[in-house]
Parts: structure tokens; sequence; C-alpha cells
């Protein structure tokens, strides 16, 4: 059976990064090797090769995060919730469902629904079939469903799911002005009693603060240490 796979996070600045760093790294060795002890080329070549070590190095840990990390994260993340099995859980920017087929795992008697507009350049081959794919391989699929949606302007009715989940999605909505309106499409759709678990490397506080306003409470708002770039965990719940 085909295994699942959860994609690239940030694929263009994965590669820009491994570029940069060949760049760097193969010029400051070339002019060392080409220069005099001590030259001028040759310091310059040392200087190159430590930026260049930087962007490697990074890349790397990136690399890491969405190969290995960002399952540890996820686990955790859903282990807060607490999940009874039985809840409707929305995961909003789902991508190639990491936090909707965790949670799937864990809704028995549930069912997970993932929203996405499928953009290509936030992960590499995003699609709804991919996700779909995935669901499969977890052997979960009788249990997800997947909608073609912007998180700005969520396709549900009020108060209709228990839990919604996000992961590294909603920091690339371009505006604070529609980041805000996406954290109160969220608060719009959880029933009360309901919980938010939100993972991202942006803005987190701004959820935050967006969904007291709405009236719940934040029960955890701190550093996730499996993913790079930092990435910080809110987990909030709505008052019954």
């Amino acid at each position: 059976m085909p295994r699942a796979n959860y994609g690239i996070d940030a694929p263009n600045v994965i590669r820009t990064m491994g570029l940069l760093a060949l760049g760097l790294i193969g010029g400051g060795l070339v002019l060392q090797a080409i220069s005099r002890s001590g030259s001028g080329t040759a310091q310059l070549g040392v200087t190159l090769v430590w930026p260049g070590a930087s962007f490697a190095i990074t890349a790397l840990l990136m690399l890491a995060s969405s190969r290995f990390g960002k399952q540890r994260a996820r686990d955790r993340l859903l282990d807060r919730l607490a999940l009874r099995g039985d809840e409707t859980v929305l995961d909003v920017g789902c991508g190639h469902g990491l936090m909707l087929l965790g949670a799937a795992k864990r809704l028995p008697r549930g069912s997970a629904v993932g929203i996405d507009l499928w953009s290509q350049a936030d992960q590499h081959a995003n699609s709804a079939a991919a996700t779909l794919a995935n669901a499969v391989a977890e052997g979960v699929s009788d249990r997800v469903t997947v909608r073609d949606g912007d998180m700005r302007q969520l396709p549900l009715e009020d108060a209709s799911i228990d839990v919604a989940v996000s992961s590294l999605a909603i920091h690339n909505v371009p505006t604070a002005a529609e980041r805000t309106s996406t954290i109160r499409e969220i608060a719009r759709v959880v029933r009360p009693g309901g919980r938010v678990a939100i993972l991202d490397i942006a803005h987190v506080g701004d959820y935050a603060r967006e969904l007291r306003r709405a009236g719940f409470i934040v029960e955890r708002n701190g550093i996730t240490p499996w993913i790079f770039p930092p990435t910080r965990e809110l987990v909030a719940r709505r008052p019954s």
C-alpha cells in the first residue's frame, strides 16, 4: 500500500536557499583554491563560505520539518484536544491533509472536513486528489471530506463544527484584515463548547486576540520544538 505524502512546505524558499548555498560555498571554495593563502581573494572565499553554510543549514532544517517535524507537532497539538472520537473536525487550509487525516484517525465515530484553495506556491503538488489519496493510504477515506473553499469566507453554516484546526496556512493570507476575517470565520463555524487549534509561523498573537474578542478562552499559546522556522501552537476553547 502506498504511504501518505504530506508534501514539502515553502518549496520555492527551500530551493532558493539551496541554490544560494551551493553558489556561495562553491564560489568560496574555488576562490580559496586559486588564490594564495592570506590574499584578499582567499579571504573573500572564506567570507562567502559562511553565509553559504547558513543557507544550507536553514534549507536542511526546513526540509526536515516538512518530512518529519510537522507530523510530531501535529500529534502533539491533537493530543492537547483530547478528542472523544465523535466530533466533526474542520481543517482550514488542509493542503495534503496533515492535520485533517491526523484528526480523522482519532474520529472513529466522527468526521473530518478539509477546505483549501490548493496553492502550489505554499506546498508542492498541492491538490484535492493528493489529499484524498493520502486519506486512502491512511485508511480514513470513509470519514474524510475535501472541499474547495476560501478560509476568508468558509462555505459552512454557523456553529456547525466541533473543532477547527489549521497548520501553517493562515499566515499565507496576504493582509492583516483578511487574516482577521479568517479567524472570525473560524469562530463563526465553531459550536459552543468547541475548540480551535492552530500551528503557524507568524501572527499567532493576532489570532489569539481575535479569538478572545469572539469569546474564546485561550488555553495554550507557545512554541513547538518540532518545526523550523520557529512555529507557535495555539489552542482555544469556546465556552458552552
